[in-house]
């Protein structure tokens, strides 16, 4: 069980992430724009799926190459299918137009919130470096430094996955 849930978690602690920590980020976003557009859905499940299977096998990878901590196996379906494919997914619906610094903030703060949470509930995100600088804030902050970037891989991904699949929202983000 401690491959599925992590040493010593139950799923009440990932219910409380569920609910707590995505449910709450989620709420945060809708702030800024309440609904999915129409014209972006064919774009979000086009996302959801590259991001969500994509990265649940390169977390997996990164742990086997030594540069990422090992996410008990329902931590990482949680952290990619729901919060990486739906919840971060809908962050950039919403902010795809935005200013490229500030999707970059967004997703930053997004995604190191997450990890300090999923960190002191569920104890992953544990690894004690960031491509070899030191410490374990560093390691979650590198991460999430990462993830920042992925509005700029969105843009580029969708430009060019555009070109064969018709109906995609390429997204036009201002520089300042």
């Amino acid at each position: 069980m401690n491959d599925i849930l992590g040493a010593g978690n139950t799923l009440a602690n990932y219910l409380l992430v569920l609910v707590a920590v995505y449910g709450s980020l989620f709420v945060v976003m809708r702030h800024g724009h309440a609904s999915l557009d129409p014209a972006f859905r064919k774009t979000f499940v086009w996302l959801y799926f590259v991001y969500a299977i994509s990265v649940f096998i390169a977390n997996y990878l990164l742990y086997r190459a030594g540069v990422m901590s090992f996410l008990p196996w329902l931590n990482n379906f949680f952290h990619t299918f729901i919060w990486i494919g739906l919840c971060l997914n809908f962050c950039y619906a919403g902010s795809y137009n935005r200013p490229l610094w500030e999707q970059f903030v967004f997703f930053f703060i997004f995604s190191f919130v997450v990890k300090l949470a999923e960190h002191a509930i569920l104890g992953t995100w544990e690894f004690n470096n960031f491509f070899g600088i030191p410490g374990n804030l560093t390691y979650m902050m590198g991460w999430s430094l990462v993830d920042g970037m992925t509005p700029v891989a969105n843009a580029i991904g969708i430009r060019i996955v555009s070109r064969f699949v018709d109906g995609l929202v390429v997204p036009e983000p201002k520089v300042i």
